[in-house]
């Protein structure tokens, strides 16, 4: 059976429909509080999906949680009413997944025609949710594509995200389901794959909030007051993933690089030297990446990218490194 990330949400829907009816929307239990696990209340509720409970191990988790969602929350002994609802979703610490599902194995709380599913992006259903084997028609991973930050922001944003889905049929079928009851988009992937794919997002979430302390830090030295250095970026960061949206790679790529503007690099890297040398290394090294994007388009002339090859110390791996085809690496492209 296809389950790798190239299928298309219509060969997707199609598996799910073969692998079980489209209807009734299945009853949902969610056991953790923190902040996915009350986004995901509050908008599969919303949708229409039956949420039977959120359970948290703290209570004014619990309330807030339930509160938000709209749905009955718990805390302490788990309610009989997890072991009537046919999906239970797991949403807690990656460390803690194991200890929950082992204790509801142990305590005869899951059922057979049931499916467990987990939202870390990092483990294998398989791994994490070992205890509950042979226990549950399906195991698997249900992981939103987002940050959460804020349970009532996250709520909202779910609508249109990307969620990875790994896992057994049953319950490949059931997160499928979930995906397009919130209008998500799935991504179906191979428990081999799943650090690789967290990994990616933790690049693009988690780094990205990295570089923007560094970039914060070179306004505060160049005299931009502290409290207004990240409002003042945060306009820049929004348009560059909005060229993401729109135009893709490697057209979203702008700036000196890709303009060839070697002067204007070669003051950055004797200013960073000079007054900031613990950011010169990772200016360099994302000026690599920048190059390798920007050697893609046209308009970078060869003479150009060959000072700035020099300049940034590129070596034969990270220039020889193929690609992504358009097709993997870019977003489908909006008209214009």
């Amino acid at each position: 059976m296809t389950t790798t990330i190239d299928m298309t949400e219509d060969e997707a829907n199609a598996q799910a429909a073969s692998e079980g009816p489209a209807a009734p929307t299945p009853v949902v239990f969610i056991i953790g509080a923190g902040v996915v696990g009350t986004a995901l209340a509050a908008r599969l509720s919303r949708a229409g999906v039956p949420v039977a409970g959120v359970h948290g191990r703290r209570s004014e988790l619990s309330d807030a949680a339930g509160g938000l969602s709209g749905v009955l929350a718990s805390t302490g002994e788990i309610p009989e009413i997890l072991s009537e609802s046919e999906v239970v979703i797991i949403s807690v610490r990656d460390e803690r997944i194991p200890e929950v599902a082992e204790r509801l194995a142990k305590e005869k709380r899951l059922r057979a025609d049931q499916v467990v599913l987990h939202t870390s992006g990092a483990h294998p259903a398989a791994e994490v949710l070992a205890p509950a084997a042979g226990k549950v028609k399906g195991r698997g991973t249900l992981h939103p594509l987002m940050s959460f930050a804020d349970p009532r922001l996250a709520a909202e944003g779910l609508k249109g995200v990307a969620f990875g889905i790994e896992g057994e049929p049953a319950a490949r079928a059931v997160a499928l389901r979930l995906v397009r009851a919130v209008g998500g988009r799935p991504l179906l992937l191979e428990s081999k794959n799943m650090a690789l794919y967290h990994a990616g997002a933790v690049v693009a979430s988690n780094y990205v909030v990295a570089l923007a302390d560094i970039a914060r830090t070179l306004l505060t030295a160049a005299g931009v007051p502290q409290d207004q250095a990240l409002p003042s970026l945060v306009p820049l960061l929004g348009s560059a993933v909005r060229n993401l949206a729109d135009v893709g790679l490697p057209d979203a790529i702008t700036g000196p690089i890709v303009r060839g503007d070697v002067q204007s690099v070669e003051r950055h890297l004797a200013t960073l030297a000079s007054r900031l040398p613990a950011t010169l290394d990772i200016y360099r090294r994302l000026g690599q990446e920048v190059l390798r994007i920007a050697r893609q388009k046209t308009s970078l002339d060869a003479a150009s990218a060959e000072r700035l090859e020099a300049l940034f110390g590129v070596n034969t791996i990270a220039t020889a490194r193929p690609s992504p085809s358009s097709s993997s690496a870019s977003p489908t492209r909006k008209k214009r």
